[in-house]
């Protein structure tokens, strides 16, 4: 089988068949420190997902919050404003998810 290695933040490998990324699917890690959030809210295509992998965080969809910790997922629709920021007192790492 021939796979291509894609770049993604975060990731040391990300392995697909080629055509499959970025065409219709995005995965990245992110590491945000105590206060910070990646990017203010914003809008794009698609479904999204954010699984905490260490951490708090607050994610921030129209202006409504909802918080995660660690092994917490949500789904959101990425077509209304929305963002995450870190909540806590520590570095969080999340992975996001994006199928367009």
């Amino acid at each position: 089988m021939i796979l291509s290695d894609i770049q993604a933040k975060g990731l040391t490998k990300l392995l697909t068949v080629p055509g499959l990324v970025p065409d219709k699917l995005t995965i990245h890690v992110s590491e945000v420190e105590p206060g910070s959030r990646s990017h203010p809210p914003h809008t794009h295509p698609g479904i999204e997902a954010f699984y905490v992998l260490e951490g708090q965080v607050t994610v921030e969809v129209e202006g409504e919050l909802q918080p995660l910790g660690a092994n917490e997922s949500m789904v959101i629709d990425p077509t209304r404003p929305h963002g995450i920021f870190n909540s806590g007192s520590t570095r969080t790492r999340y992975m996001v998810i994006i199928v367009k």
